[in-house]
């Protein structure tokens, strides 16, 4: 397994807790999941039923029509049972796979990014689709199977027994005894393991499908198409030999199923026969025998079909369980219960005088190594970092790659918490800063804003996507927020104006106008911090300027943190904090930091 896999691994649940854990998830729908479990075992009931009375018929107990309408009314009520069975057990599926979907989402948004860092996105994507998918089985053709063939048989070997004779009933009970409950053992322990091998090297595949077509240009540029076909052959191989395994398995149980089952007729027709040539048994009770022996053939040699299918869907729901299951890294359990509720905020509050408006205290942060899933020691990225973001102040990082500037962002957001030390954030509603674990985390990401440098933009229209931040907003609120990041005039140049298209990951956009549609986002939440990590790294010179312009008019009393590595765009920041290897090691106006002749001008000299 990959490194962006294992960065979801957890302890795996065993069966029986995946079991109890599937079924409390989904509650409220098992009773029609017990209404498809009674239905198939009347059903299967009356189908043992139209064998015996065919028997009957030809054995001369029953007249030609009372044979023939009763196995017409027999199969009428079959079929029926059949439809309902399976309406049943199909809706009680699809809307437990409906439930685990949006719990999958639920439970995944409040990890991300924290949790998730590492996860590859067709990883996750086959955990939320395939996976959900294969877990169908479980609800849909195990709890009524599984009960059935147990209720079926011993139902009938009860009345075989005591309407026929008890030799006829023993006769058939240890092969299907057998059948049920031993032939289904076989492999199972390696059928589990090489189903757990199977559903992770499927993750693995589509891990690497996924980033194969999203780098599709490097690939083809490079030449390197064979090489990631053979390596997506590699990475598929175990999971093929593991699913070979596991067919040769269910090959061999299905093999002494129909053995056993056919020896069950056997061994009727040796009791039974003697029985008749001694005269003990007489020969419509034989008859009845085998159509008893028979038609359990459909009721038992369900459980062996099933089991190879269900160890695949457990192995899904171990990887579900996996993310659902996992606790985020960042909640709310610290949040004050009085701001929870906060009435909606249509201009930023007036800051006080010199007031702090976000503040970092001793920070210090390291990564988990892999998620947490490993014991090596995790790379301190910053180092007791203290400074403070005055109201309407232009606060700009810079430092070299790898300093530490866009964990800043991150955790000015909250995207992670600080192993030491604490950031705080302030508005003038609220007086002295609070640390941002008392803050809830939709009020948060309310005052907060921030635009990455490869910014997400979701297969829709421009109009849709600077609506994100406030999915109310008028169109001309939106055009509002397009001229602070200098793009209104091309969209108005556009056929479609506000709807020109956009497709997923910002395709059939420019760089610079994939970040400037997100800075148009941001500006749209009329957040009271802006953090613009690396925001306009795609522009060019002029446009640049225009932006940055524009964004200073609008932020007014509003306050900006920007990482930045270009150090030729700071005329308009107020001041300038120099990280290197994770520590501030020097913080003042960008021309008293030139003039010093310190960390800050030997990056200008770089």
């Amino acid at each position: 397994m990959t490194a962006a896999s294992t960065a979801l691994d957890s302890r795996q649940p065993t069966r029986p807790q995946l079991v109890t854990w599937l079924l409390r998830q989904t509650a409220p729908l098992l009773w029609p999941l017990a209404l498809a479990t009674v239905l198939r075992i009347v059903g299967q009931l009356a189908g043992i039923a139209i064998l015996v009375v065919a028997m009957l018929g030809v054995s001369g107990v029953l007249s030609l029509a009372g044979t023939i309408w009763t196995m017409v009314a027999l199969a009428l009520g079959k079929a029926v049972l059949r439809y309902l069975e399976q309406f049943s057990g199909h809706f009680v599926a699809f809307a437990a796979l409906a439930r685990l979907r949006n719990l999958f989402y639920a439970r995944l948004a409040p990890q991300a990014p924290a949790a998730t860092e590492g996860a590859g996105s067709g990883e996750l994507s086959e955990r939320g689709t395939r996976d959900i998918d294969r877990v169908e089985v479980f609800f849909a053709h195990t709890a009524p199977p599984a009960i059935s063939a147990v209720v079926v048989p011993v139902t009938a070997l009860i009345w075989l027994g005591t309407t026929q004779g008890a030799a006829l009933a023993l006769a058939v009970a240890p092969f299907v005894a057998l059948v049920v409950l031993v032939i289904p053992l076989i492999g199972g322990r390696a059928g589990w393991r090489a189903s757990q091998e199977t559903v992770a090297a499927k993750g693995v595949v589509a891990q690497h499908v996924s980033d194969s077509v999203q780098g599709v240009r490097e690939v083809l540029a490079f030449e390197h198409a064979e090489a990631r076909l053979a390596d997506m052959d590699a990475r598929g191989e175990s999971g093929a030999r593991a699913s070979a395994f596991a067919s040769r398995v269910a090959a061999l149980r299905g093999g002494l199923v129909v053995l056993l089952q056919w020896a069950s007729v056997l061994a009727v027709l040796l009791v039974g026969g003697t029985g008749v040539v001694t005269g003990s048994l007489g020969y419509e009770q034989l008859l009845v025998a085998l159509a008893v022996a028979v038609g359990l053939f459909v009721p038992t040699r369900a459980v062996e079909s099933f089991v190879t299918d269900l160890n695949a869907s457990f192995a899904s729901a171990a990887r579900l369980y996996e993310v659902i299951e996992r606790p985020p890294l960042v909640t709310d359990a610290l949040a004050d219960n009085a701001s929870k509720v906060q009435p909606a905020r249509t201009d930023v509050d007036e800051p006080q005088p010199n007031s702090v408006a976000l503040a970092f205290e001793g920070v210090t942060f390291a990564y988990p190594v892999n998620g947490g899933s490993t014991s090596a020691a995790p790379r301190t990225v910053l180092d007791r970092v203290s400074f403070e973001l005055r109201a309407g102040e232009h606060l700009t990082v810079v430092g070299p790659s790898g300093s530490g500037k866009s964990t800043i962002a991150s955790l000015a957001l909250r995207f992670w918490d600080p192993d030491l030390g604490s950031v705080s954030l302030a508005g003038s509603r609220y007086g002295a800063p609070r640390p941002l674990q008392r803050i809830p985390l939709d009020e948060l990401r309310t005052r907060i804003a921030l635009v990455p440098q490869r910014p997400y933009l979701s297969d829709g229209t421009v109009g849709e996507n600077v609506a994100l931040a406030r999915p109310d907003a008028s169109d001309d609120e939106i055009l509002k927020a397009l001229r602070v990041a200098a793009l209104d005039e091309w969209v108005r140049e556009q056929p479609k104006g506000l709807d020109t298209p956009v497709r997923e990951r910002g395709g059939g956009l420019s760089g610079g106008q994939r970040q400037r549609v997100a800075i148009a986002r941001a500006v749209l939440a009329n957040p009271e911090v802006l953090v613009l990590d690396e925001a306009t790294s795609a522009l060019d010179g002029a446009t640049e300027r225009t932006v940055r312009a524009r964004l200073a008019e609008w932020a007014g009393q509003r306050s900006i943190l920007e990482i930045s590595h270009r150090l030729d765009t700071l005329d308009d920041t107020d001041r300038v904090i120099v990280l290197d290897a994770g520590r501030v090691v020097e913080e003042g106006a960008p021309d008293g930091l030139r003039a010093a002749g310190g960390p800050f001008q030997q990056l200008l000299e770089r």
